[in-house]
């Protein structure tokens, strides 16, 4: 279910996100903002995920970042999924090699993670890999979002700890 164009692969979703009812991934601003830094200065030119990666940022929605929904998979989400349905891989998603303590991280400089990114639990998305093979990534659940998180401490007022009492 790939199509290729131009030597990039489109990431399609099995299942339209119910995120955005679009199928298109969903992206806040901020991570927009990254990903266009990686793709056209970070990358090297031969990279094969440069092409992805550019293409993902063309067709994605985006949103302010405050207004991604909490199901939305961002950069720092810890996700779990399966691949191919073997066992259930638990990943902070990441750009590059950024410091994870578990070490347990999937960047979206890979085709499972930029697959992953913008989508929500319950899709099966399609990855290619560089040989070519077909991976199917179904989306089980979040565990963190960065952007929720944020709006749960800005929503959840003010503790000045046990000082203030």
């Amino acid at each position: 279910m790939s199509i290729r164009d131009s030597g990039a692969t489109r990431l399609r979703s099995l299942h339209p996100s119910p995120a955005n009812g679009t199928g298109r991934p969903l992206l806040g601003l901020h991570d927009y903002g990254r990903l266009e830094v990686a793709a056209f200065q970070e990358l090297d030119l031969l990279s094969p995920m440069r092409p992805r990666l550019a293409r993902l940022l063309s067709e994605a929605r985006v949103v302010p970042s405050p207004e991604i929904p909490a199901n939305v998979i961002t950069l720092g989400t810890t996700v779990r999924y399966r691949v191919d349905g073997d066992r259930m891989e638990r990943r902070v998603l990441t750009l590059g090699r950024e410091y994870v303590p578990s070490g347990q991280y999937v960047s979206v400089l890979t085709p499972v993670g930029l697959a992953l990114l913008g989508r929500t639990p319950g899709e099966t998305v399609e990855a290619e890999t560089f040989t070519g093979d077909i991976l199917r990534i179904a989306i089980s659940m979040l565990e963190h979002q960065p952007e929720a998180e944020a709006r749960a401490r800005s929503l959840g007022g003010h503790d000045d700890g046990p000082e203030a009492a």
